[in-house]
């Protein structure tokens, strides 16, 4: 898929760092099972930062293929994910910017990509209390992407990495590239932003 020997791995249990090895070796096989292991991550980080399932799918394969030419470069292979995610959050950031001029966020584009927000169930990740039986899960699901979507930038990152794709804290600070309190805070305001966005679905 990017190149080198076509030796295929299927060795689930191949650690992050090991395949980085082989990958760098010249063993593609190696480097596909990391894009298999992370291609649904990627995609939903991308999508909740941008909105636009076509582009979330795009920058996530320009992520793994700046990946998978700067992969000599990673010191510390077993931190992969981390770094592969720290690329496509910037990728959908710089894709983000670039359109703010433009319309908001499709909420029908966004509804269509959204099959982690369709249930009703998912408002709990925002509030304590449980959603009441007459919430419509799709305009839950609306409700929440717009909310996501009118979030400050450093915020709706922290909320996506950390609440929604469950990234350690100390992670997310890596990726982010600010301290774990910071983090903390940002995740803190987000999701008091997202009760107050929700408010109309509870109890």
């Amino acid at each position: 898929m990017y190149g080198g020997s076509e030796h295929r791995v299927d060795d689930q249990s191949l650690g992050d760092a090991e395949a980085v090895t082989r990958a760098v070796n010249g063993e593609a096989g190696a480097f596909d099972e990391l894009a298999r292991r992370y291609q649904r991550r990627a995609v939903g980080v991308a999508y909740r930062l941008v909105g636009d399932s076509h582009a979330a799918a795009d920058i996530a394969q320009d992520a793994f293929v700046r990946a998978y030419r700067r992969l000599s470069s990673l010191k510390d292979p077993q931190r992969f994910a981390p770094w592969l995610m720290r690329i496509v959050t910037n990728l959908s950031l710089n894709y983000r910017r670039s359109r703010q001029a433009s319309a908001a966020v499709s909420l029908e584009a966004a509804a269509e990509g959204a099959e982690g927000f369709r249930r009703a169930s998912d408002a709990a990740r925002w509030t304590s209390a449980p959603p009441s039986d007459g919430a419509d899960a799709e305009d839950l699901s609306a409700a929440i992407e717009q909310g996501l979507g009118q979030l400050p930038e450093k915020q709706r990152v922290a909320l996506t990495l950390f609440s929604i794709e469950g990234i350690p804290q100390k992670e997310v600070a890596r990726i982010m590239d600010c301290s774990v309190e910071l983090v903390k805070w940002n995740v803190f305001q987000a999701r008091k932003a997202m009760r107050k966005t929700l408010a109309g679905f509870m109890d």
